[in-house]
């Protein structure tokens, strides 16, 4: 599904409903806001966490299905430390923490800074043979500070999603890739978004119906 078919869903929801017209800049609009709403969702939205439970009801370390799901968000980096102060800012794109390794493959563990006395001192577990990193507002800290670099895997946020056209007779037409900018969802998340998108407009459906009008769509060449 590309972002031409995701438009072209949304309004004939939207048709259906008899909620107006989506204009291509209001769906450039929504369908990014139902993206970061549905990315927020996989990585455990703050707002699902409970007095006494230490997750989130959805989160993406959770099981295989949801790791899977954000698949298309995780990738990797190299981060160079710096060899005095033991800081290496954030990539660009980054969203969230998955992993830390030393170059040799060893693990590097998150530590909460009101932990960071208690690690640091271990003479039975020395952050010397087995490094620490804290999360801090602009990168991460570690220790040992002389570490060097570290290989990160993370979640980076997602593309922007763009419908871009071009005006004819007075209407705008659907101009592709360079142009517009396609989803790098799976379609099942696709579903899961463009139903966000709609609930922002007053059109509250299912992914399941979204996608009896996705072949709806498909069927009449809408």
């Amino acid at each position: 599904m590309n972002v031409n078919d995701m438009y072209r869903i949304c309004q004939f929801a939207i048709n259906k409903a008899q909620n107006g017209y989506l204009t291509p800049s209001e769906f450039n609009l929504i369908i990014n806001q139902a993206q970061v709403s549905y990315q927020d969702y996989l990585l455990g939205e703050f707002q699902q966490y409970q007095y006494g439970r230490a997750q989130a009801r959805i989160n993406y370390s959770e099981n295989e299905n949801i790791r899977q799901r954000l698949s298309p968000l995780i990738t990797e980096a190299t981060l160079t430390i710096n060899g005095t102060s033991g800081e290496s800012p954030y990539p660009a794109d980054y969203v969230q923490a998955d992993t830390i390794i030393t170059t040799a493959f060893k693990r590097v563990r998150f530590v909460q800074q009101d932990s960071l006395y208690s690690y640091y001192n271990s003479e039975i577990d020395p952050v010397a043979t087995n490094p620490i990193y804290l999360i801090e507002p602009t990168g991460f800290q570690f220790y040992p500070k002389t570490l060097g670099s570290a290989l990160l895997t993370y979640v980076k946020d997602a593309p922007t999603i763009v419908w871009a056209y071009t005006t004819v007779s007075g209407r705008p037409v659907y101009n592709p890739p360079p142009a517009s900018t396609n989803p790098i969802w799976a379609d099942v998340d696709l579903l899961e978004i463009i139903a966000r998108a709609l609930k922002l407009v007053g059109v509250n459906l299912q992914a399941g119906q979204v996608e009896q009008y996705a072949n709806q769509v498909t069927q009449q060449g809408q």
